[in-house]
């Protein structure tokens, strides 16, 4: 690959665009092919549609130096290309099966006309087990889509640093089933990442485990440090010394590590599900992935009973959620627990107040149809409990004897440890 490559993108999320702009700004000419017509108006005028502050920087930079281009899916776009790069919400969330047709008429455009050169289509997008075999079938379907490449080339990002991950990786993958196809692609990327940046040739099907196994270990170590958690809590044992004590050993280590409201976000549930989704037909099962998932779905259902039992029935009680977000310092609410934290009460009939600093200018969340709160102390105000629902450093300066003047009740959920336990308990608040 070559900077005189055509470089599409299709997709214009946290990966898409992170992997577009990191692309433009080494010098390659890139379009991106997003189908939202609201998200092409918004980047057209310099503006991000998501809270992720370099990567605002890094497009802004590669439109100045026209390197970069935003349009919406043609068929033109797709056969002009020599290098596609895939980077969809490529999962149904209901049922966890493919969505096929993005991918169908993707293939009958890509495959749909004769190239001097033969096109190569990057998976980024996470998949199921297999899923590049079914793709290559699809490709095959066309009247030149055997000439095509693929090649699985899975994302490790994380949000809120999806540019500086992007442009520093801790190892890149190239799975392709055809030699020159991956050579191909460990070429280009060794042309763009020093020789420290380890970069692992494989076949697709083995880069697919990759992505999943990588997410499924992350959601499985946090699923044990809030099962730890838990008990520690139940028996009022000394949390902290114990992360500390456990993590300490090289082995584990520290990092990813800190209980909460448990694991959210558009990845790791979402590659739990993946990896033993049925359409995959692996006559497999992770039992790891229903495990982490299990777990996590208990950590909410303890905060619900461990409301109830202070409060009793939740019906008519009014619960404030600070932080909606499934990350610190991010606007994403896409599968939060906090969020679904907020359903759960709801559905007890409790009155729920949720405010998400990161996100002034919107008036509810989607998922669930959830109203939010645009002042902090509007959501405090008679509450019978506060509940710290993401880790977002403004809240530790919350201050016990302002909101103790809001509140109706002294009842404090703070999983993360943003608040200093004992001045708020010597406020009067009691922590569950």
């Amino acid at each position: 690959m070559t900077k005189t490559d055509s470089i599409l993108v299709v997709g214009a999320g946290f990966v898409g665009l992170a992997t577009a702009a990191f692309l433009a700004n080494k010098g390659h000419s890139v379009t991106v092919a997003e189908k939202n017509r609201f998200i092409v108006d918004s980047l057209r005028k310099g503006l991000l549609h998501f809270r992720e502050p370099e990567l605002a920087k890094k497009l802004k930079a590669a439109f100045r130096a026209r390197h970069l281009g935003i349009l919406s899916p043609s068929k033109e776009l797709f056969q002009e290309a020599t290098i596609i790069i895939v980077a969809i919400d490529s999962a149904d969330r209901n049922t966890w099966k493919m969505k096929l047709a993005a991918f169908e008429r993707m293939a009958a455009w890509i495959g749909g006309v004769p190239r001097g050169q033969p096109a190569v289509v990057v998976l980024k997008s996470t998949n199921i087990l297999g899923f590049a075999r079914l793709f290559r079938e699809i490709l095959d379907n066309t009247p030149y889509g055997s000439q095509v490449q693929l090649v699985v080339n899975p994302e490790f990002l994380r949000e809120g640093f999806a540019y500086a991950d992007t442009a520093h990786p801790w190892r890149v993958v190239v799975g392709a089933d055809d030699g020159k196809a991956r050579r191909r692609m460990v070429r280009f990327y060794r042309s763009i990442y020093p020789d420290a940046v380890s970069i692992i040739a494989t076949d697709c099907e083995s880069a697919e485990l990759i992505k999943l196994g990588a997410n499924l270990y992350l959601s499985h170590r946090l699923a044990f440090i809030h099962e730890i958690a838990d008990y520690a809590r139940m028996h009022k044992l000394d949390l902290t010394a114990v992360k500390q004590a456990i993590g300490l050993d090289p082995r584990i280590g520290r990092q990813y590590f800190e209980p909460g409201l448990g694991f959210g976000g558009s990845c790791l549930p979402k590659d739990c599900n993946l990896i033993n989704s049925r359409e995959s037909e692996t006559g497999f099962t992770f039992h790891t992935a229903r495990t982490a998932l299990k777990i996590n779905d208990r950590v909410l259902d303890q905060v619900v009973g461990a409301l109830h039992a202070r409060l009793g029935r939740l019906k008519g009680k009014k619960v404030a959620i600070l932080g909606a977000a499934f990350k610190p310092e991010t606007d994403d609410t896409r599968g939060s627990q906090a969020v679904r934290l907020a359903l759960k009460l709801r559905r007890r009939s409790a009155t729920v107040a949720v405010h998400e600093p990161y996100l002034k200018k919107a008036d509810r969340i989607v998922e669930g149809n959830l109203p939010l709160v645009p002042e902090i102390d509007e959501a405090l105000k008679n509450a019978h409990a506060v509940i710290i629902g993401a880790a977002h450093r403004r809240f530790r300066r919350l201050r016990p004897n302002a909101v103790a003047a809001l509140v109706t009740n002294r009842l404090v959920c703070d999983r993360f440890g943003l608040l200093n336990r004992a001045t708020w308990e010597k406020h009067g608040f009691e922590f569950v």
